[in-house]
């Protein structure tokens, strides 16, 4: 098994690298692309599996109890590490969201100008041309 401090500074480097995923998550929304966003987003959940496990064994190790308060400042470290991984995945959500948002505004300007004489809105109340029939014929 390994060391406390070994493992503590492996969760630390993973957490780097999840800052840097996220930085590159937020590059590609600002520069809107999107088509990228599945690649960094499975490297993203491959990366928080690999932080999930390093964690049970940080968890589970023997001497965890005794050591790990010799060891505050690598703990702090990664705790840091991690609270700006929340915090920069909860800016990268909103943005998100917002593109969403934006999109579906957009996809709805593009509906009313194309059929500006049969719109209508959905049960969501999002906009959408009203002379598309769901099977019923007159």
């Amino acid at each position: 098994m390994n060391s406390l401090p070994s493992l503590l500074i492996a969760q630390r480097q993973n957490l780097a690298e999840m800052l840097a995923l996220l930085d590159e998550e937020f590059s590609l929304l600002k520069q809107h692309q999107t088509l990228a966003l599945p690649d960094v987003t499975e490297r993203k959940q491959s990366l928080a599996l690999r932080i999930e496990a390093l964690d049970r064994d940080i968890a589970m190790h023997p001497d965890v109890a005794q050591t790990l308060p010799q060891h505050q400042e690598l703990v702090d470290e990664v705790q840091q590490s991690l609270l700006a991984c929340h915090e920069k995945n909860a800016v990268n959500g909103k943005f998100l969201e917002l593109l969403i948002t934006a999109n579906r505004r957009l996809a709805g300007v593009l509906t009313a100008l194309r059929d500006r004489s049969s719109l209508t809105y959905d049960a969501k109340g999002n906009t959408r041309a009203g002379t598309r029939s769901r099977g019923i014929k007159a």
